[in-house]
């Protein structure tokens, strides 16, 4: 065996691919330099087609360095007897036939994550390719074949992407390369190469098992979005124009903004409590802007609708801590529009965060709050965070039904748990 055969050394902690003698891969070769031309990058180095794995240097247009180890296999399309008619088949092949069966072959990946390891069915005359996992492919099992088929390739369409699951149960000489028998596909043209290798990139970076591999894939399929999940643009970035930096600063500056942002965080760091709370079966967070915030069912059974508020900033000289119970818009002509009826909710969930800094929550039932002075049946706009708060929702106890008043309150007996509204 020549050195350049010689299975990968290991040097400051790396282990480098090991390389195969290739011959007639040369086609391949061309293909995916093109490709990465077409697809928006500049070839600053590239190995020989002779060997196998191909690496290519590759700076893109948007100033990405990107290593993309490759390992090509051929893809053909010949009419079998008793095979479909689209269908193109590939076999892995590297390396001398004589070594397929008596020895391991490892496909290289790179520990520190700086290379991208691509494991490619390539149709260079067709011009068309169909990734696939790597690491379902390590070690790679040679002279065992894939398949692609003409209707894959159709569904690329005009974005020239296109993913799917395909089974693959185990035969005679190999076992399923999944505990599911499935795994992932991507077909792609060669001017989404590089869209490819970032998907590939983040995949592997994450681990993603098939059904996860095909729903990022899939997020892809589109220019677009490829692009902006490629520089990890976020949604709004792209809406408004403006990198997260500059959006985040402009929250910063508007009050209103502020305000508005903290009450959403807010409800974020709510929701990681309630669902990390053991005694929380479920929590499901509502959408209408004018309604309540959760839907909380309690491992007991127990059904809450339960409101986020921040605290108020300001702390009485007594040391109190305050909580708005109104909604920050005024109906006009209402004088109760920005009130909370006993029924709107069950529970206030009071974020802390205002005076302690820190996102921590207090939780108190509506029917142990006060009662407006002046509109019976309305929660006080501001309520003291005393000794009838808890540190979490299900230290609450049972809660009377939604809507007793405080005359109700004070009646005593029993309190049944609440009607799912």
């Amino acid at each position: 065996m020549s050195l350049a055969e010689q299975p990968g050394e290991d040097l400051a902690g790396r282990t480098y691919a090991r390389v195969y003698r290739a011959s007639g891969r040369g086609d391949m070769h061309a293909l995916i330099h093109t490709a990465i031309e077409r697809s928006g990058g500049r070839v600053v180095w590239e190995s020989a087609h002779t060997r196998a794995p191909f690496y290519f240097g590759v700076q893109t247009d948007r100033g990405e360095s990107l290593g993309l180890l490759i390992y090509p296999v051929r893809l053909t399309r010949l009419v079998t007897k008793g095979r479909p008619s689209d269908e193109h088949h590939a076999q892995v092949k590297f390396g001398a036939d004589s070594a397929w069966r008596t020895e391991v072959h490892p496909i290289g990946f790179d520990v520190a994550g700086v290379d991208t390891t691509l494991f490619l069915g390539i149709n260079a005359q067709e011009e068309k390719l169909v990734g696939l996992d790597p690491a379902l492919w390590d070690p790679m099992p040679l002279g065992i074949s894939f398949y692609a088929y003409e209707r894959d390739f159709d569904q690329m369409g005009a974005d020239g992407w296109h993913t799917w699951e395909v089974d693959t149960r185990g035969g005679s000489r190999n076992a399923a390369r999944t505990e599911e028998g499935f795994e992932s596909r991507v077909a792609f043209t060669p001017d989404r190469l590089l869209d490819y290798a970032r998907f590939e990139k983040r995949a592997t970076d994450l681990a993603l098992d098939a059904a996860l591999r095909v729903n990022l894939a899939q997020r892809f399929r589109k220019r677009s979005s490829a692009s902006e999940m490629a520089q990890g643009i976020h949604p709004l970035e792209a809406q408004f124009g403006l990198p997260a930096p500059k959006i985040l600063d402009l929250i910063a500056e508007r009050r209103m903004l502020n305000t508005a942002v903290k009450g959403g965080v807010a409800e974020a760091h709510l929701q990681e409590l309630l669902e990390a709370d053991p005694g929380v079966h479920r929590v499901t967070r509502r959408t209408d802007d004018r309604g309540a915030d959760f839907d909380v069912t309690l491992t007991s059974g127990q059904e809450l609708v339960v409101e986020c508020k921040n605290v108020s900033p300001t702390v009485l000289a007594d040391g109190t801590i305050q909580v708005e119970t109104q909604r920050t818009r005024n109906s006009k002509n209402d004088p109760t529009g920005r009130l909370y009826r006993f029924d709107a909710f069950d529970v206030v969930a009071a974020c802390l965060f205002s005076v302690t800094g820190n996102w921590e929550f207090r939780f108190a039932p509506t029917t142990k709050l006060s009662e407006h002075a002046n509109f019976p049946g309305f929660l006080a706009t501001k309520q003291a965070v005393d000794k009838r708060w808890s540190n979490s929702i299900s230290e609450l106890g049972v809660c009377a039904p939604r809507g007793w008043t405080a005359k109700q309150r004070s009646g005593g007996g029993v309190r049944p748990p609440i009607a799912q509204p």
